[in-house]
């Protein structure tokens, strides 16, 4: 159990269940510290509209727990494009992004997706990179790590991902590569939960039960690490 989360989404993205007010307390009751609530932007069907994300500086702590509102942000095309204005990134606690489905974003191959998000790492607002290699987006996943070097992102491994059985062998593959180039080059990654749900704001079920197979150890999760998280975001 993560207990600190920053990928988490509301109803206001369109296809989650619960409110920002339900999903700290269920927070606040299963020792969850953050919270962050980062739903999808606009480009997504179904998504709130922009201004939704005007408010994301006006609340920080419920029911005990740090909150942090932003946004997962939809990357648009291979100029790294995203789906907000710098006036509202400014507003927002933590801004990720990802490649996605219902968006206007289409996959045309590796080099493509690749290059999508390399421009996307360059943008100074965005600090995480969401499930940066999915089998419907695949990526070239080491030409990501050496970019987030250089950009100082932090690439997430996705509780949710994992769930999925048929693509099992092929993420763990993608992924223990990325976790070996982050204890080779003193880097972490962050893990998120992706709930969709409040009851599985925090878990991480799907990612230790393969653990071993991933190399995946504690001291390069930046979960574990609170206060330099926090520096992390703010700087």
């Amino acid at each position: 159990m993560l207990k600190i989360d920053l990928h988490t989404h509301s109803v206001a993205s369109g296809h989650a269940l619960n409110t920002v007010f339900e999903m700290a307390h269920f927070a606040s009751q299963n020792g969850v510290t953050h919270l962050g609530i980062t739903d999808h932007g606009s480009a997504m069907k179904g998504a709130s509209h922009a201004e939704y994300f005007w408010v994301s500086d006006q609340l920080t702590e419920l029911y005990g727990v740090k909150i942090f509102l932003g946004i997962e942000a939809n990357i648009l095309n291979d100029n790294g494009e995203i789906d907000l204005t710098v006036d509202l990134l400014k507003k927002q606690k933590v801004v990720s992004a990802g490649l996605h489905e219902f968006t206007p974003y289409k996959s045309v191959g590796v080099e493509y997706n690749t290059l999508s998000i390399l421009k996307a790492m360059e943008n100074p607002y965005i600090k995480i990179i969401t499930h940066p290699y999915r089998p419907e987006f695949p990526v070239d996943i080491e030409a990501l790590f050496l970019k987030s070097i250089e950009t100082n992102t932090v690439l997430e491994l996705n509780n949710s991902l994992f769930a999925r059985q048929e693509s099992l062998n092929e993420l763990i593959d993608v992924y223990s590569k990325m976790i070996s180039l982050c204890k080779l080059n003193n880097r972490k990654i962050i893990i998120g939960s992706d709930a969709h749900v409040a009851t599985k704001i925090g878990n991480d079920m799907n990612i230790q039960s393969v653990s071993n197979e991933l190399g995946l150890t504690p001291e390069i999760i930046l979960n574990n690490f609170p206060q330099e998280l926090e520096s992390f975001l703010s700087n």
